[in-house]
């Protein structure tokens, strides 16, 4: 379990962690493989953690329950919520990208390296109905035990495609997507006319990748009227996915 904190032994293994109640409720009902479960001697304390226990036991998922002091050491929180999963990372597929429906959104990640902007972007996409994630080289591993946490539960519904720029956007275009970029200085999103857009956002302080800047069909951006001089790159996406997909 502690080996799985390291993208290099996620990746051996094909396995992720899952952390608290509301994340590992999230994981079992999600269809995902779970491989075991590892608990406090206090979870069942809670309503909640008591509920969450018995729907792990109807699914015939091993559980492993330990102390609370020995819980905390393999807990990444400083308040433990009493549960951490071990589970299968989903096969990734480029089906839901390359046969989308008529109107669709795709975001794609550019070097975004914090895991909590990470998660909040999966979220984000998922949320506001996105039908895909694309994860370009440079950014943090999708299945980092932070960014899971920080997506609540959306990393499982919503496809995450790990990418090379190349690949990526000749597939998108091939799938009739128009590659838009974020940028302070774009254009509204509202001005936009086409019902396939491939939403590329950057890394939090050098914003997009020259490769990815110099092949976008459209750069659109939110309009800011106060002296910030830009927005957090998960609440700008959001903004923008927002006026995407009404």
């Amino acid at each position: 379990m502690r080996a799985l904190r390291t993208r290099k032994n996620r990746e051996a293994s094909g396995r992720f962690l899952a952390e608290g109640i509301r994340v590992v409720e999230a994981l079992v009902d999600s269809g995902l493989r779970t491989r075991w479960v590892l608990t406090s001697s206090s979870l069942t304390d809670s309503r909640r953690g008591e509920a969450l226990m018995a729907e792990v036991t109807r699914r015939g998922i091993p559980v492993r329950t330990v102390a609370d002091e020995l819980f905390a050491s393999f807990a990444a929180t400083e308040k433990p919520q009493g549960v951490i999963a071990v589970a299968e990372i989903p096969e990734s597929s480029r089906r839901p990208f390359e046969a989308p429906p008529s109107r669709a959104v795709v975001l794609v990640l550019d070097a975004v390296q914090d895991p909590g902007n990470f998660g909040t972007l999966v979220r984000s996409a998922e949320a506001l109905g996105a039908v895909g994630i694309v994860s370009l080289a440079g950014t943090v591993d999708p299945w980092n035990p932070k960014a899971v946490r920080a997506a609540a539960g959306s990393s499982f519904h919503v496809p995450i495609l790990q990418e090379r720029w190349h690949a990526a956007s000749s597939m998108l275009r091939e799938a009739g997507y128009a590659i838009v970029g974020a940028s302070v200085d774009g254009l509204p999103a509202s001005e936009l006319r086409e019902r396939r857009v491939a939403l590329v956002v950057g890394n939090e302080g050098a914003g997009l990748s020259n490769e990815v800047r110099d092949s976008l069909d459209h750069s659109i951006g939110v309009p800011l009227r106060g002296r910030a001089e830009s927005l957090n790159v998960a609440a700008a996406a959001a903004i923008l996915l927002y006026e995407l997909t009404r």
